[in-house]
């Protein structure tokens, strides 16, 4: 009768173990379900028609929220969309700041309006230079075009020499 209690005993821990399995394997799947469902932190679309080009000032600065990007007006014919992502962090938003005041680092002068990274502490100018901080390099710039008289910004293409590796890359749009 020993034997027959050991093996009922062995056959109960079995079952035992066979639900905390079965949860995991449970909670690994509705991991899974929501990692793959989960909204993501990326534009819905790619391409941005943005306008008249005689909508933007030189110099101004327009934030777009749904594509998570700057565009910057530079001068009459140069404009640059720059990702607000960080390139340090990768996860921080860059707002512009056109209060903040920061020494130009041509001419050492006050400069005001920079963009300023609050998790790495990054400074970039208008352009998307960085001036400052752990940031190994620049904002990362998308494709901007001119089409007729409307701005256009694509997002799925980055300009060369600010590209993620394996990222579609453009040459800059050349002055008119």
């Amino acid at each position: 009768m020993g034997g027959e209690a050991q093996v009922r005993k062995e056959s109960n821990t079995k079952r035992w173990l066979i639900w905390p399995a079965l949860v995991l394997a449970g909670l690994g799947g509705l991991a899974a379900l929501l990692l793959f469902t989960w909204p993501q932190d990326s534009p819905s679309r790619s391409r941005f028609d943005m306008g008249s080009v005689d909508t933007y000032s030189v110099g101004s600065v327009t934030t777009v929220e749904e594509g998570a990007f700057h565009l910057v007006r530079l001068d009459e014919e140069a404009f640059i969309a720059l990702s607000w992502r960080d390139s340090h962090v990768r996860h921080c938003r860059v707002p512009w700041k056109p209060d903040f005041v920061w020494p130009d680092p041509d001419t050492g002068q006050p400069e005001q309006g920079w963009f300023r990274d609050p998790c790495g502490g990054s400074t970039y100018d208008k352009a998307g230079r960085r001036v400052f901080g752990p940031a190994s390099r620049d904002l990362d710039r998308y494709s901007v075009s001119i089409s007729g008289d409307r701005v256009v910004v694509d997002t799925n293409k980055f300009v060369c020499g600010f590209a993620l590796p394996g990222a579609p890359c453009v040459p800059p749009e050349p002055p008119r």
